[in-house]
């Protein structure tokens, strides 16, 4: 078995941009690793070796259009105690590509996740609260899409790429 999850995966300079945001926040919780930050297009648990398979061979068909997404706010969910960036905006593209691989995946024994999509980056586990924070917005253009698999290790959760595949559709 292996938990996957399909995301957008920010490259190595905005991963830097993003954690010194959240080195400069000052509060109690859990900060993600800079090599963690991304963002959770459809979240898919664990799942067999075949249905793995079975998942990135059928994403090769997904078809999307390139987009930017820009992350322009801090929010905190009070449930999962989750300190995250946010867009105020998200592009009609982005909804595509998630309605996309949900299509896709629902044909396949995955449980999935009901609630309405929300582009975020998680910063902070456990958070406490929303914090006072002024930041420039930060840019991701978004021009792939990737299958990850986290693994626990005794150092915390690693998050490894599967497989890569590009947005090319036309306008």
């Amino acid at each position: 078995m292996k938990r996957l999850f399909f995301a957008l995966w920010p490259d190595t300079d905005i991963r830097s941009e993003i954690d010194a945001l959240n080195q400069s926040i000052e509060q109690p919780g859990r900060k993600l690793v800079p090599e963690n930050l991304h963002i959770t297009l459809v979240f898919l648990g664990n799942v067999s070796d075949e249905i793995a398979e079975a998942l990135q061979q059928q994403a090769a068909f997904i078809s999307a259009r390139p987009f930017s997404l820009t992350f322009d706010e801090i929010d905190y969910w009070r449930r999962p105690r989750v300190l995250c960036m946010t867009c105020q905006r998200q592009p009609k593209p982005l909804y595509q590509l998630v309605n996309a691989l949900t299509r896709m995946v629902e044909a396949f024994p995955v449980r999935l996740d009901k609630r309405a999509f929300r582009a975020h980056i998680t910063l902070m586990r456990k958070a406490k609260s929303r914090p006072r924070c002024d930041f420039e917005p930060i840019a991701i253009d978004a021009d792939n899409f990737v299958l990850v698999q986290s693994v626990s290790t005794e150092n915390g959760v690693r998050y490894d790429v599967l497989a890569r595949w590009p947005l090319t559709a036309k306008a």
